[in-house]
């Protein structure tokens, strides 16, 4: 007869909105039996690691089994640290990413068994040695053969009730068609799906719960054309007008069939995640990803065109033969399709990638512990990789977020290159030391109303204008800044607490339109009157527009 075990699948995701796939997948594998012996606990790392451990040792248990990923790793391992000192009897499992590559000194530190790879048919093995009491002769596991997807249950079978107001993870398919350098689907070789019907009875799941959001943690999800076909053209005949599902896809293998279905989405239906990471040619080539750039950007431009899906494009900072005037022109490159939001982000050095295995050859020098970002390399310096890192948050601050739209895109066309806008405007944040203070998002506007002062004192009524706009577009805004009133009051008529009316002096509604066509539209002095209802979302409020000129 097995005996009592409390066995925790322990989670410690990056923010709370997230939640753990791995650890539902692994549990839905089990079986009711051994369901009885199992429990999934997640965390963040931004919770008090006291609270972890108390809630940890308040459910006693017999065996601790961590998703090990670069953002908690430091966490897990202090966790196991603290429970072999007050639990010592505490068997830990270490699964996941950062568990599966250069294990040696997880073992040395404490913890008892690694699961290499993918853990469904390990971990089933490891509990039912555990509810018989066998004895573990090695501490490596790792499945003999890769399982079909099929085999594995929908992982949310027991519903979403402690999933709300959380991004739910969902995958169709395993591996990838690609062998970039600096991920670990270098370290692994094709690609598994699961059959189009069982995911269509997942999806059916997904959209009677009226989730939130659901994110494909697929690499490349349209790397199969009717694979993907499937999927989006079930998606929009079965649209909750509730659901966005985000897909991080190949943009140079869109074709005409999929951008004549994916026009008939509702707005807000997708969100599409493009990796770029750069358009050096010798730096693709190099870090062996086969992209053509040209007709990636075209779909991108498409796609905008269309209005109705969320486009994040990411570059990469710091990947081989990209020196920073190469890096310049990979984000001015990004910039000729204004993407909806560009991730800057920065080489890691992940456990089991190849270019952790020729870092050398590279002169790049990294961090030693997760998440492994790059410091230096034989192309680019650590200080223009920290001045990067600046330009990263003004880009995130004022395109990529919401509130400043309209403002960044006329101050774009108004300096030579974008990446000379965002690095003026860096460099001007640090001279007055913004960066070492926090800021309301309504004092932003007066900050960059003046840098504009500084930068562009020619256009600053338009400037101001934009600025207003804006702001309106996020809120019902009821006292101005000065630096508005200086030009003129406001025409500001409120109707009833949920709509305004404002008067501008460009119409800027219809430039927005123009850019998608004519990035360099210039902004046309035109007396508007623009109503706002604050009862829709801000990229609906706009809901009547009137000349006001005779």
């Amino acid at each position: 007869m097995p005996c009592h075990m409390n066995i925790i699948l322990v989670a410690i995701n990056a923010k709370y909105i997230h939640s753990s796939l791995a650890a539902y997948s692994l549990y839905a594998y089990l079986s009711e039996e051994e369901k009885q012996h199992v429990q999934i606990q997640e965390f963040t790392v931004n919770q008090p690691e006291a609270l972890v451990v108390s809630e940890l040792f308040r459910a006693k248990p017999d065996v601790l089994a961590f998703s090990c990923y670069i953002w908690n790793i430091g966490m897990v391992m202090s966790l196991v640290e603290t429970f072999k000192k007050i639990m010592p009897h505490v068997q830990i499992i270490a699964g996941g990413p950062e568990a599966s590559y250069e294990y040696d000194g997880l073992l040395s530190q404490g913890v008892d068994i690694i699961v290499r790879g993918e853990g469904e048919e390990p971990f089933k093995t490891l509990v039912q040695s555990f509810l018989q009491k066998s004895h573990h002769n090695a501490p490596i596991y790792e499945p003999a053969e890769s399982i079909p997807l099929e085999y594995i249950p929908f992982a949310y079978e027991s519903g979403f009730a402690n999933l709300q107001n959380r991004i739910i993870y969902y995958e169709t398919s395993r591996g990838c068609m690609n062998r970039c350098g600096y991920c670990l689907s270098s370290a692994t070789k094709g690609v598994r799906f699961l059959p189009i019907e069982r995911v269509k009875s997942d999806l059916d799941k997904f959209i009677s719960a009226g989730v939130k959001q659901v994110k494909f943690v697929d690499r490349t999800f349209n790397c199969a054309k009717h694979h993907a076909l499937a999927i989006w053209e079930y998606l929009i005949r079965n649209d909750n007008g509730l659901t966005n599902f985000h897909f991080e896809i190949a943009g140079e293998l869109l074709d005409g069939e999929m951008l004549t279905l994916l026009a008939k989405a509702r707005k807000g239906l997708f969100q599409f995640e493009i990796g770029v990471q750069s358009t050096n040619p010798r730096t693709l080539e190099c870090i062996q990803r086969k992209t053509d750039t040209h007709k990636l950007f075209e779909n991108v431009r498409r796609l905008k065109l269309n209005g109705n899906i969320h486009l994040h494009l990411d570059l990469i900072v710091g990947l081989p033969y990209e020196d920073y005037a190469s890096f310049k022109q990979s984000f001015n490159d990004v910039f000729t399709c204004f993407p909806h939001k560009l991730q800057v982000g920065f080489l890691k050095l992940l456990k089991g990638s190849q270019l952790r295995k020729d870092a050398e050859m590279y002169g790049i020098e990294y961090k030693k512990n997760a998440p492994y970002n790059v410091l230096k390399t034989d192309f680019v310096s650590f200080a223009e990789i920290n001045q990067v890192h600046k330009i990263e948050h003004m880009v995130e601050t004022f395109y990529s977020a919401t509130g400043f739209y309209s403002t960044v895109r006329f101050m774009l066309v108004n300096f030579a290159t974008p990446f000379d806008f965002f690095d003026a405007l860096a460099m001007y944040w640090e001279e007055k030391n913004y960066h070492t203070m926090s800021h309301k998002k309504m004092a932003m506007y007066s900050l960059l109303h003046k840098f504009g002062e500084n930068f562009l004192p020619d256009k600053l009524h338009h400037i101001c204008e934009l600025l207003k706009f804006d702001m309106l577009l996020q809120e019902n805004v009821r006292t101005f800044p000065s630096w508005i009133n200086d030009y003129y009051q406001p025409d500001n008529r409120k109707i009833d607490r949920t709509t305004a009316v404002h008067v501008f002096d460009y119409n800027i509604c219809a430039w927005l339109r123009q850019l998608e066509q004519n990035p360099a539209a210039p902004l046309k002095a035109q007396k508007i009157e623009v109503h706002f209802d604050y009862a829709l979302a801000p990229d609906e409020r706009i809901v009547q527009v009137h000349s006001c000129d005779m």
